[in-house]
């Protein structure tokens, strides 16, 4: 059951991704033809990431509350009907702005719970000496889904326009909510079967941010996420703009970088399913971080297509150095009766910039154009990590992590170990 669990969650987050990969296009395609603004292509991921962030707050205990499994369908479902208003006014033919930014805004608030509630899933169903590898794979094919989707929807929409590529979104959705229905019934988190009150459900809020409050150490590590991700959304926002104002290529240009990014995502983690578990994660996590902003600056600084893929590529390559050994972390640190809510905290922080970094990009491309920005958004990562690399707290993360986990599982309810007697 454990295996099938664990086969149809991959399938489930796989099937979602794929589905992403053409909706994301699609949706950035259209509000471009539609206004030619790069401020509005800023607006429209500020549109996703303000209830994504609201939901991930306040959502938060839900992931540790109801069946996960059919909670993770219902969220799908929603996120299904998101999609099919604005891609039922574009067969219409009466498209309009507002509906692809109530499309994102629907669909971002579901999304806060969607990963964060299969992330809560597999420490469950996973033993904690194969949670890398679990981690990796799921990323893995997250990354193998992005690395047929962008290409095909680049293709497709140069093709046939960007309506299509929605209706496979669509698709994937469907797909993936039958997966969900048919996989094992799980047993329900622990904080299921505790009564409702609204002092309750606030204080299963605040635990969430417990866990930081005793793991300071997981806190800058998920501050340095937000940094990263700022950079990052402001730079793939204004992809468009710079396929087409810096490249002069055409939508199929735009997926073959998605795609390359995906391949070299696919490239490190089948070197981190190689290592295993990794001992000086200090040190592996700031430096991939690092790498990935160093390469973006120069992506900023060399207008070439060429150059271009090797820079997603080796973006690519180091991103998963970050978050597998991020996911891995929470997987064994956080119990289990918590792993919903810490998860939501977790992506709510490390996503915390995302929807003011989209909306910046747009605006500092507007005024300098889209190379100063990537510059500039590749800088500031290096900058942050090569700070963090000095705080001694950090240490805390590398070595034998067997006395932090007995620590945790001994401790009740919210109180967790602190990591600061390693």
């Amino acid at each position: 059951m454990q295996k099938r669990s664990y086969y149809g969650l991959l399938s489930t987050i796989s099937l979602s991704a794929f589905g992403d990969a053409f909706g994301l296009l699609a949706m950035e395609w259209l509000v471009y033809e539609l206004t030619g603004s790069k401020l509005a292509m800023g607006a429209l991921a500020l549109s996703a990431g303000i209830p994504e962030l609201v939901l991930r707050l306040l959502g938060s205990p839900l992931s540790d509350r109801l069946p996960r499994v059919r909670f993770m369908a219902f969220l799908a479902a929603i996120r299904l009907l998101a999609i099919a208003l604005p891609l039922g006014m574009g067969l219409a033919g009466e498209l309009q702005l507002w509906h692809l930014f109530a499309a994102a805004s629907l669909s971002g608030a579901c999304a806060a719970l969607f990963l964060p509630t299969a992330m809560a899933v597999i420490p469950g169903i996973t033993g904690n000496h194969k949670l890398v590898r679990a981690f990796a794979v799921i990323d893995g094919c997250k990354s193998a889904a992005a690395l047929l989707g962008p290409a095909l929807a680049g293709v497709m929409t140069a093709a046939s326009g960007a309506l299509p590529a929605l209706a496979i979104n669509a698709i994937c959705y469907t797909a993936a909510i039958v997966t969900l229905l048919y996989l094992p019934k799980l047993p329900r988190p622990a904080a299921a079967s505790g009564t409702f009150s609204l002092s309750a459900y606030l204080r299963e809020i605040a635990e969430g941010f417990t866990f930081y409050r005793q793991f300071p150490a997981m806190l800058t590590i998920m501050g340095m996420a937000a940094v990263s991700n700022l950079s990052s959304i402001a730079v793939w926002t204004m992809m468009v703009p710079y396929v087409r104002e810096v490249l002069h290529r055409d939508a199929a240009a735009m997926g073959t970088l998605t795609t390359v990014s995906a391949l070299g995502t696919l490239g490190g983690l089948g070197v981190i399913s190689l290592l295993g578990e990794m001992k000086r994660r200090r040190l592996i996590m700031l430096g991939s971080l690092a790498g990935i902003g160093t390469a973006t600056a120069l992506w900023g600084l060399i207008p070439s297509f060429h150059f271009a893929l090797f820079a997603v590529f080796v973006t690519g390559v180091l991103g998963p150095f970050f978050g597998s050994l991020s996911s891995s972390l929470h997987g064994r640190l956080v119990p289990g009766n918590l792993q919903g809510r810490v998860n939501s905290i977790r992506f709510l922080i490390g996503g915390s910039l995302q929807p003011f970094g989209a909306f910046a990009g747009g605006a500092v491309a507007e005024l300098y154009g889209v190379p100063a920005l990537f510059v500039a958004a590749g800088l500031l990562p290096v900058l942050c990590a090569g700070l963090a690399l000095l705080l001694p707290g950090l240490k805390a993360l590398d070595g034998d992590l067997s006395v932090l986990e007995a620590r945790t599982l001994q401790s009740s309810g919210p109180v967790m170990p602190s990591v600061s007697r390693p």
